[in-house]
């Protein structure tokens, strides 16, 4: 049976669950805006709709707050507009318009709830202004309505998901939590139980492409997860005292786990440049690496001595057993006793080369962050077990990504305005609205356009609904209960299907579009041919949209890729000049952010090169299309990025604060360069400037004497290999 027939047929009972809170909470809002004889009963209807579409408390509570608040804002802003402009509709439109520009470039930059706050201010002037632009006298009763209605529907909807089988926020936080920790061990798992020696093999080369797909499974998974708990977390403030800790706990989950993957994607790569670098070329054939890649890996993997080899196998086998089936507890105690065998590995080998040295101890750094990661997993179940500080991480912030979002949205509610004030189409409003919603609403999306689609499908399912139950059956209800019973049958059958993802974006928007066209209130017709005529304003308004997003496309992942490798190359710049004591907190919360969106434009590319390809070849290995969605180049660039800065971080506190200025002089020069050569790997060259700075930095360390030998030896072994690092990802980039 196909998903869709599942999803009506045999619904889960969390799908039963979730269409009777929203049919409850709708039908709630709508008896209360009769009973308080509201202008515009189904705006609360609305209101109360699209905070079903997460229905865990906290999250509606704080999207509801964030909705009531919105409102307020655009409310007042709207009240300035007519004050000004009452008597000039194009101007009040104008400064409208400028409005909705500066709502949506906010909603851009902002995240979580905050971003649909946004949009409501915009939806909420506007509406007010449209209204009223033809009886101005009535301005004040209008505004007022439609905030009372909005606010309304706000709380019957957090009335009914505090009651009504209520899903807290903090059990969905620990899911979310279970499956990144999980997931990144089991990462672990496959990266330190991959053998040293590659071989070349059409067997082995099998072998590659597997453990490329089970460990690309594995850090999206894991990576999703993160992505959806920075998401989530704000929500459980809002569930009592110990939702602060939630949050903390969070941000730690993120932080470190971000650090553990750059670390180990260094040390991966380190040992199997092959794995992410594709080995072969365009007519199927295995083709060399670069001299030079292929030189320094000979050379490195000689001196990875046999104990090394058999602690890194021994790793898998305990990381991979700890993601299966052991408690937290034990798995902290064999994190700890891993970590000391690396320690003594490190102080029992006498001929042990600096690239050995860093390995081992970039070994007890991964094993440090698993260890801090699940104490924030315990954290985030048990706040009240632990007191934990931990700032929030900083956001990355498009601002050109937010001016052509603002433009659109613009452009879109121009077109449409221009076409109501030449038409002076009654139902014209509609139109705007709509493109005013969905403009911003799909801000946040990575590429909303095969959405839009999926919207227009919903209202053309709409319309025969609306003309048999809105129409003909609600004509013979005299009564509220019947009324509501009637009109709750295809409400509840949307939510029903909006369950299943494949269906989310039709069902969601047929239950709005079912509000919309029908609008129930005390003095609502039954006339077929107005229903027909908003649901062509209604078409309309998404064919605008429609248009606007394909005329001003949302920038790909080729704007997204320069700009966070720009943003990010100033950031390893300024760890030159920043104090030591929170350099760490820093610099990693602001690549945090940056790490999820390669995340998911990684996601987004490599499900768009899915569908493109045709196959495996007849020997059954990954094609060229395959081969660049396991490259990871996004993701690898950025988790490069989060290692150079932590490298540097380490440098930095190693040295001190009392540094002798050649020294600083030196160490500015090896941050500048690093900057300058990973921007270089980014376009595919070859890094120039770090080596020779890095050369230079070690011998005035040697003679100012403000490292210890170890300390030196580790840093040695951090430039060589982070040299390796951005080799290979400079010839990655250049095969895309």
């Amino acid at each position: 049976m196909s998903p869709a027939l599942a999803a009506f047929l045999r619904p889960s009972p969390f799908a039963l669950k979730f269409a009777t809170k929203g049919v409850l909470a709708m039908a709630l809002a709508l008896y209360a805006a009769f009973f308080f004889d509201l202008d515009r009963p189904y705006w609360a209807l609305i209101s109360a709709a699209f905070l079903q579409t997460r229905p865990m408390s906290g999250m509606v509570v704080e999207k509801g707050i964030c909705q009531v608040t919105g409102t307020f804002v655009g409310t007042c802003v709207a009240v300035v507009i007519m004050g000004c402009f009452a008597q000039v509709p194009e101007l009040a439109l104008g400064s409208v318009t400028l409005w909705i520009g500066l709502c949506i470039y906010g909603a851009s930059l902002t995240h979580n709830n905050l971003s649909y706050g946004c949009v409501m201010a915009a939806v909420a002037c506007m509406i007010i202004v449209v209204l009223t632009s033809s009886a101005p006298d009535d301005f004040f009763s209008v505004a007022l309505a439609r905030l009372s209605e909005l606010s309304l529907g706000a709380l019957c909807a957090v009335v009914v998901s505090a009651l009504l089988w209520p899903i807290r926020v903090r059990d969905h936080l620990g899911q979310l939590a279970d499956t990144a920790v999980n997931a990144t061990f089991r990462y672990m798992a496959l990266a330190f139980s991959m053998p040293l020696e590659g071989g070349k093999t059409t067997g082995r080369q099998k072998d590659q492409h597997q453990e490329r797909m089970a460990m690309l499974e594995q850090m999206m998974t894991g990576l999703e997860a993160l992505n959806n708990l920075e998401i989530d977390a704000h929500s459980a403030r809002y569930e009592g005292p110990q939702g602060k800790g939630r949050i903390r706990g969070v941000h730690l989950l993120t932080r470190r786990s971000m650090r553990l993957y750059a670390t180990l994607k260094a040390l991966h790569q380190l040992r199997h440049p092959e794995f992410f670098v594709p080995s072969q070329n365009d007519d199927g054939g295995a083709s060399a690496q670069p001299n030079e890649l292929n030189q320094v890996k000979r050379e490195e993997a000689e001196r990875f001595s046999q104990p090394t080899q058999d602690l890194m196998q021994r790793l898998g086998a305990a990381l991979q057993s700890m993601a299966d089936n052991q408690g937290t507890a034990q798995a902290r105690k064999t994190l700890k006793e891993l970590r000391g065998e690396c320690l003594r590995l490190s102080r029992g080998q006498r001929s042990i080369t600096a690239l050995e040295a860093r390995l081992l101890f970039s070994l007890r750094e991964v094993l440090g962050h698993a260890l801090v990661i699940l104490q924030a997993r315990e954290v985030i179940n048990h706040p009240d077990r632990h007191q934990l500080r931990q700032p929030s991480m900083s956001w990355h912030r498009d601002h050109g990504r937010a001016a052509i979002d603002a433009i659109r949205a613009m452009t879109i509610f121009s077109a449409t305005a221009i076409f109501w004030l030449a038409t002076a189409w009654d139902n014209g409003a509609v139109a705007m609205l709509l493109g005013t919603l969905f403009s911003g609403i799909f801000v946040s999306r990575g590429d909303p356009a095969p959405i839009i689609p999926m919207v227009l499908k919903g209202l053309l399912l709409a319309v025969p609904s609306v003309l048999l139950f809105g129409n003909v059956m609600l004509s013979h209800a005299h009564h509220f209960v019947p009324f509501v019973t009637i009109f709750s049958i295809p409400l509840f059958l949307g939510l029903m299907g909006s369950v299943v993802p494949a269906l989310a974006g039709i069902a969601l928007p047929f239950v709005v579009f079912n509000i919309l066209l029908v609008m129930p209130d005390n003095g609502m017709t039954f006339d077929v041919a107005y229903t027909l005529n908003r649901s062509l304003a209604a078409g309309i308004g998404l064919i605008v949209t429609i248009i606007g997003f394909r005329l001003i496309p949302v920038p790909g992942a080729g704007w997204d890729k320069r700009q966070l490798i720009r943003a990010t190359a100033s950031d390893i710049r300024e760890l030159a000049e920043r104090s030591t004591e929170r350099l760490d907190s820093w610099f990693g919360g602001r690549m945090g952010d940056r790490l999820l969106r390669l995340a998911r434009h990684e996601q987004t590319r490599s499900r768009e090169q899915e569908a493109r390809r045709s196959g495996e070849t007849a020997n059954g290995q990954p094609d060229a299309a395959q081969e660049q969605v396991l490259g990871m180049p996004l993701l690898t660039l950025g988790l490069t990025g989060m290692d150079i800065g932590r490298g540097i971080g380490f440098v930095r506190r190693e040295l001190g604060n009392d540094v002798p200025r050649p020294v600083q002089h030196a160490l500015r020069e090896l941050i500048h360069g690093l900057a300058d050569d990973y921007q270089r790997c980014a376009r595919g060259e070859s890094p120039t400037r770090m080596r020779a700075a890095g050369d230079r930095l070690c011998e005035v360390i040697e003679q100012h004497r403000t490292m210890s030998r170890h300390k030196q030896a580790l840093l040695a072994g951090w430039l060589t290999r982070v040299q390796l690092t951005l080799q290979s990802d400079a010839l990655l980039q250049r095969q895309q």
